[in-house]
Formats: C-alpha cells, structure tokens, sequence
C-alpha cells in the first residue's frame, strides 16, 4: 500500500492504524529544516515586516523539473503524485495553516501559483516514506505561510482535527509540537509534529517547510513500522533543496 500524497498519507495512516498491515507501504522522517538568518528562530508575530520576496514564480512545469528524479538519488523508490487535490478543514480557525500542509494541490491560503509533489521511499527502511511537495506563490505568499505555520504549531498543541481527506475521513490530531531543525537549507523554515491517532493508537507526522525565495518545499514524513524511528533523511533533503535553489536562480 502506497502513500501518495500528505492528504493520502493521513487518511491511509489511519487506516492502517486500524488493523491494516503497513508492510509494503512507503513512509518517512523527522521533519527538520535549518535557517540562513536568526531572523526565522523568532515567533512570527515579533518579526519585522518585510517586503515580498524578490525572485521568480515558478510554473507547474518548472516545480515538477525542479523535484529530485529518482535517477539523481541512489537507493530510493519514487513516484510523481497525480491524484486530484484535495483540501481538509481544521476544526479550528487557528490550524488551519497546519491543515493545508496536509493538502494537494494549490487550493490553500494564501493560495498557491503552482504544486508539484513526489513520493520516495527508501530501500534501506522498509516502512518509511517522505513525500516531498514543492509550491509557488505570488508576492508574499511563501513568507506568509511559513509565518502561518509558526503561529499554528503554537495555538494548535492541544490538538485539532480535519475533515474533507481523501476518502472523506476525519483525521485526529492528539498533539502539534515544534520539532528541532539539525538541517540547514533555504532562506527560513519551520518543523513540526502532528500526533494522528486512529484507535486509540498514535502515529507521529513530521513536517518540514523551507521557503526558497518564493517558492516552498514541503516534506511530509512518517514511519509506519518504527514510528518513533522516522527521520528525514538528510541527503534527499540536501538534493531537494539543492535542486529548488538551482531551478529559483535559474528562472
């Protein structure tokens, strides 16, 4: 059983959670993600007000040249994400940010110019997946997510749930906490964890954002044998953020 996408992703964990055998699924990591400025270690609402990123609005197109081929990474199975998008609600306000990093598609607030995802699994670890999305936005779309994101980790801690995933299931967030960030890339980020729970049983989700001038790279990650085992493995992360920068200068 294949995760495809993070909306996928949840609604398939749950499942699986529920009894089904996770033996052949895909799954992932430990959301990590590093800073070029101390600027991006402050709460969203104590940093100055800044101008739109300057830099290029990548296409479709250009955001699905620019996510890494599984001939450009050794030892990792991958496959391009084409299922229809898919949005879930927060049943609160203050998550949603948190809601749409489980999103496909460019449906989201602020709203995004153009998605592209892929899905990678590693030979190495059975059981473990990271779908990897990468977005763009006009003027300060891409700031003001990741500033979003910040704000709901911290207001959503005691939980919240979604509505509207794939299949039209409610996932359950028992927890969000901010995750430590070992990884350097980009211009600012942010990681979290998301506790699902399905059955009284709990599944860890970890997410990682990292915003490339106005673009973002998204990682969803989760181990569905080794739950607490998941980490974000640090050369796909390296390759992807690589890649997006080169296709940002590029443009």
């Amino acid at each position: 059983m294949r995760i495809r996408t993070t909306a996928v992703a949840v609604a398939t964990a749950a499942a699986l959670l529920a009894g089904c055998s996770g033996s052949g699924s895909d799954t992932g990591s430990e959301g990590a993600g590093g800073a070029k400025s101390p600027a991006t270690e402050q709460p969203a609402d104590e940093q100055p007000t800044q101008p739109a990123a300057a830099g290029p609005v990548l296409t479709e197109a250009q955001l699905k040249q620019a996510l890494v081929a599984k001939t450009e990474i050794a030892g990792y199975e991958a496959e391009d994400n084409d299922v229809a998008a898919v949005r879930p609600k927060a049943d609160k306000e203050a998550c949603r940010a948190l809601a749409d990093m489980t999103a496909s598609g460019t449906t989201r607030t602020p709203v995004a110019g153009a998605w592209a995802s892929r899905n990678f699994s590693p030979a190495s670890a059975p059981g473990m997946s990271v779908t990897t999305s990468l977005l763009s936005y006009e003027g300060d779309g891409a700031r003001q997510t990741v500033a979003d994101i910040r704000k709901a980790v911290e207001a959503c801690s005691d939980g919240f749930s979604t509505t509207g995933n794939n299949g039209g299931a409610t996932v359950t967030y028992t927890s969000v906490t901010a995750a430590q960030q070992p990884l350097e890339g980009g211009d600012e980020s942010v990681s979290w964890v998301m506790t699902g729970e399905a059955q009284g049983q709990q599944l860890p989700m970890h997410l990682t954002a990292v915003r490339e001038g106005n673009a973002l790279a998204v990682f969803f990650t989760i181990h569905l044998l080794s739950p607490k085992g998941a980490k974000l493995p640090q050369d796909l992360f390296d390759a992807q953020l690589a890649k997006l920068a080169e296709a940002v200068e590029s443009a």
